[in-house]
């Protein structure tokens, strides 16, 4: 039954895709982070949902709203260069094409996708929209798991499949999720008349999505979720209130909580005796040498699990190791060890950049009036220092919602002027030459309006 369903769906979407492209990038972002086919046990498994949208997304895009997808913003610069570089970094060491192949073009069409995000993404409208997307994707998983470990769930929980299969992956998933499903609850209240439903529904996910958390016993995850809240209860006004509530959430949570995760939490403070923060210590390392010894290029995309032994010089390993999975369990070793200081920068420099902007765009926001906005930037600057934080245990260099975050970034001030030119009024899309263009410097002035 379940895959008549979802085939169905597919039938209906894909042609809507192709005539508004728009609807494509959502639909191609929800089966990305909602794993939908994983839901499925027979034939609708092995049908290429994705493959098929993508097609008819960028078809709809070419014919029927062709706006360009390059911005003159170092943050996507940033991101077009990383995968440029990493191209390099793959073609310069040893190519083991069959293994790493695949992958490098998973990565071109995560920033291809990425981009197109931010070339359609032009109006207050979209960006709700794409904001909705990704927190009832990821949502979907935060209140089903949730609500099963709150009626007796045991069981370490994982994700549905893919890049968010791992349960560490799965929970960094969960705490970059989570902002945007608090400050989207209060953005979606006034938007008609089923506002308040989406308002609470979005905060239960998201305090589902916090039990979900545990149920993963990931410690990442469990320092990332504290960094995230943490950092949202610094950017509210009522600050000591904000405090207050958050510290007595966590005295009551932790008395909740299993005397088993309680456990696994607290070998976070002695790494030493605890054999998978030792592999990740030694893998950490490894990366080191990686880096010393090919600081340009790196080792060559994906190649870690290939090179490992021949960077373990110098590496005392303690007695009794088992050697774990070849990886650096680390983004930041991960992307510098295999692609090179280059990508390093362009990558954390796009992360830093971010953020800091964000805070410009609230900051602005503020002494002009576009309180709108505001939600959206905090959310934005929220997850992605949820990632840095749970970056530092995971690779997940390569996960597509910090790219497309990073686009829609990029956006939000060319956003902010096209609402105080049109109004809110919604984008035509009758093909490339009535496509709206706003133009704007990086302080969010308009240079150049045409209107459709």
């Amino acid at each position: 039954m379940r895959d008549v369903v979802v085939f169905i769906l597919f039938v209906v979407m894909l042609p809507i895709c192709m005539v508004r492209p728009w609807v494509g990038v959502l639909c191609f972002s929800f089966l990305a982070y909602n794993r939908t086919q994983d839901l499925t046990w027979g034939f609708a498994r092995s049908l290429p949902l994705a493959q098929s949208v993508a097609i008819a997304m960028i078809v709809g895009w070419l014919v029927w709203e062709y706006r360009p997808i390059w911005k003159r913003d170092p943050r996507v610069q940033a991101m077009v260069f990383l995968v440029l570089w990493v191209g390099i970094s793959m073609f310069s060491n040893h190519l083991r094409w069959n293994y790493v192949g695949h992958r490098y073009i998973e990565l071109v069409k995560v920033i291809f996708v990425s981009l197109l995000t931010g070339g359609l993404m032009i109006s207050r409208q979209r960006l709700r929209q794409l904001f909705m997307c990704v927190g009832i994707a990821l949502g979907f998983y935060g209140a089903k798991n949730g609500i099963m470990y709150a009626v007796g769930g045991s069981e370490t929980i994982v994700g549905p499949g893919g890049m968010l299969k791992d349960n560490n992956d799965f929970a960094l998933a969960m705490v970059m999720n989570f902002p945007i499903l608090v400050y989207m609850g209060p953005e979606l209240r006034n938007l008609d008349k089923r506002g308040k439903l989406f308002h609470y529904g979005f905060w239960g996910v998201a305090a589902c999505s916090m039990l979900t958390l545990v149920a993963t016993g990931s410690r990442g995850g469990f320092l990332s979720l504290g960094a995230v809240m943490g950092w949202m209860v610094m950017k509210t006004r009522y600050k000591v209130p904000a405090i207050v509530a958050a510290i007595l959430l966590a005295i009551v949570g932790w008395q909740f909580v299993p005397q088993d995760y309680k456990d696994r939490m607290a070998t976070i403070l002695e790494p030493g005796k605890d054999a998978s923060a030792m592999g990740r210590l030694i893998s950490w390392q490894v990366a080191t040498n990686m880096i010393i010894a090919k600081p340009i290029t790196g080792i060559g995309f994906n190649n870690m699990v290939h090179e490992y032994h021949n960077y373990m010089t110098g590496i005392v390993l303690p007695e009794g190791y088992g050697e774990g999975a070849k990886v650096a369990h680390n983004s930041y070793f991960q992307i510098w060890a295999e692609s090179g200081t280059p990508a390093y920068l362009s990558f954390m420099f796009m992360i830093i950049s971010t953020i800091l902007l964000m805070r410009r765009v609230v900051s602005r926001a503020k002494r002009e009036g576009d309180d709108w906005v505001i939600p959206y930037a905090q959310a934005i600057e929220c997850t992605f220092i949820g990632f840095l934080v749970g970056a530092t245990f995971l690779n997940r260099a390569h996960f597509d919602l910090v790219y497309q975050l990073v686009a829609a970034a990029a956006c939000l001030p060319g956003i902010v002027a096209y609402e105080r030119v049109h109004g809110g009024a919604s984008a035509r899309r009758k093909g490339p030459r009535l496509a709206q263009e706003v133009s704007v410097r990086e302080g969010g002035t308009v240079t150049r309006v045409r209107p459709s």
